[in-house]
């Protein structure tokens, strides 16, 4: 029986991979809960296992104070000299002292304009690193196998076929195998090692222990791709090597000689943080900073993903037999296939709305400058800008014979510097960022479901049927970042607008 003569087939596998989608997304978010909401029944372990948010900024508890009757001073101590905190030192009561000559510094507020408020970001939880390494790697190995089905795929249910497999597994190479295996697990090893030594290992040796692990797995990596790269020179010609390493070339070039972006997607689980300062040079350096942060990411995400589609779907096909004869156009459909799942499940991960926050609210001090003209006799009175001080909203500078305006009510962005004004397009609304890659996910997810009715073939049906299930899963989270960011910073927008008018 063929597949083109069922023609349900389409509408069935349209319903399939959304009803199974669904509940693999809920069953993932019910273990990741299970994880943190596993708490003791008493009032005292609920209250200290709650998730805080800890971008927003809680006040300080207030200090209670009791009325004392003064004490007699020491006959060391003058008359008219400030006595300051006390502090015990041995058993004994020491009090630091200045002389009567110093001056009580006085605390004096910036001039010029008021800094922006805040809003908290609510905490949208996210995977864990050994679940997101995990599914990743799961999503690599199913995508590679894919690949080789649709190279050595069989005719296996006609009557008179020789075998009863759907694949040809003798034509596979197992050092083929080996070596991409070797490219896709080391984060997996590696998270999986720091899960387990962290239960039994104290926490301020984590460090050393974590070193030790990411120095351990490397050399076993390098000696497993040695291994099976040896056996592979054995079988092939010289110039198919170089597949296999052209993509190391990429990786210098981008990372330098550093293994940390081979091992590991972040060095560490927290998100930046944000400062609100008062010194417009301080503002500057924190937007410098978040912009090498973001950029890194962005960097690692293309990279990873390349990576994953090029070993996966790329390799195999570089392997396969000369006298093996495959569709190219359908290989190359399944490279870029697994090239755009792979880019939307980094980028959900590395790019949520709770880290696009820390930007954003950078950006509300960073301010951004409106081009007026050039600079002529009649614009002499207007100021030089200057980069120690805040600039308030309609504020006229000079700056490389350009008069730029304040478009902000607090300025503090460098009127020539074009990262200035990029940063500021992108993170003044990140919602706009969340909906481009809703859009593009939405998209991919689209394109694969016209595949999957215009297909016929049935190993080509199952690879897309597949591949569905973590574009919906990465769909939902961007959908969930973006509906989020889009309310808090509409309501955002509307609080800044009162303020505004009241003033």
């Amino acid at each position: 029986m063929s597949c083109d003569e069922d023609e349900s087939g389409p509408f069935v596998v349209f319903f399939l991979p959304t009803v199974l989608g669904c509940l693999t997304i809920l069953l993932a978010r019910r273990w990741a809960y299970s994880q943190v909401s596993n708490t003791s029944s008493t009032a005292i372990s609920r209250r200290r296992k709650i998730i805080k948010d800890p971008l927003i900024k809680r006040p300080l508890p207030p200090v209670t104070t009791k009325m004392v009757a003064p004490k007699k001073l020491s006959g060391t101590a003058k008359k008219g000299t400030p006595v300051l905190d006390e502090d015990f030192a041995n058993g004994k009561r020491v009090r630091a002292r200045l002389p009567s000559n110093t001056p009580v510094p006085e605390v004096k507020l910036p001039e010029g304009p008021s800094p922006p408020k805040h809003i908290p970001f609510p905490f949208i939880p996210l995977d864990g690193e050994l679940l997101f390494e995990i599914m990743t790697f799961t999503f690599l190995a199913v995508a590679t196998g894919l690949q080789f089905l649709n190279l050595y795929r069989t005719a296996w249910w006609l009557p008179t076929s020789y075998t009863t497999q759907a694949m040809h597994f003798h034509l596979v190479d197992p050092h083929v195998v080996m070596f991409i295996m070797g490219i896709i697990s080391p984060r997996l090893l590696l998270s999986a090692s720091v899960a387990i030594v962290r239960l039994f290992v104290a926490p301020k040796m984590m460090p050393h222990v974590t070193m030790a692990a990411r120095m351990f797995i490397l050399g076993a990596i390098i000696g497993m791709l040695g291994w099976s790269t040896y056996y592979l020179l054995l079988k092939y010609p010289l110039v198919k090597m170089v597949y296999l390493v052209y993509p190391s070339i990429i990786y210098f070039i981008l990372f330098g000689f550093q293994i940390d972006a081979f091992l590991e997607l972040n060095h560490t689980e927290t998100l930046p943080m944000h400062s609100c300062s008062h010194d417009p040079e301080q503002i500057r350096l924190e937007v410098e900073m978040l912009k090498e942060d973001f950029n890194l990411r962005v960097k690692k995400i293309l990279f990873h993903s390349i990576i994953g589609a090029y070993y996966t779907s790329f390799v195999p096909c570089c392997f396969a037999q000369p006298y093996l004869y495959y569709d190219v156009l359908s290989a190359a459909q399944q490279v870029g296939l697994v090239w755009g799942s792979l880019c939307g499940r980094y980028a959900a991960q590395m790019l949520p709305a709770l880290f696009c926050d820390v930007p954003h609210r950078a950006t509300k001090h960073l301010g951004s400058w409106r081009l007026e003209g050039t600079a002529t006799s009649e614009t002499n009175d207007v100021p030089q800008w200057s980069g120690s001080k805040f600039w308030s909203q309609g504020s006229r500078v000079r700056c490389d014979d350009q008069i730029y305006i304040a478009d902000t009510s607090t300025v503090a962005a460098d009127p020539t510097n074009m990262a200035h004004v990029r940063f500021y397009t992108v993170f003044n609304n990140p919602s706009k960022l969340m909906c481009l890659l809703v859009c593009l996910q939405l998209a991919l997810v689209l394109l694969k479901l016209c595949l999957l009715f215009s297909s016929i073939v049935w190993h080509y049906f199952l690879s897309i049927v597949v591949l569905l299930f973590i574009n919906y899963y990465s769909l939902y989270k961007m959908l969930r970042d973006y509906l989020v960011a889009w309310k808090v910073y509409k309501a955002e927008n509307l609080i800044q607008d009162k303020n505004v008018q009241a003033n």
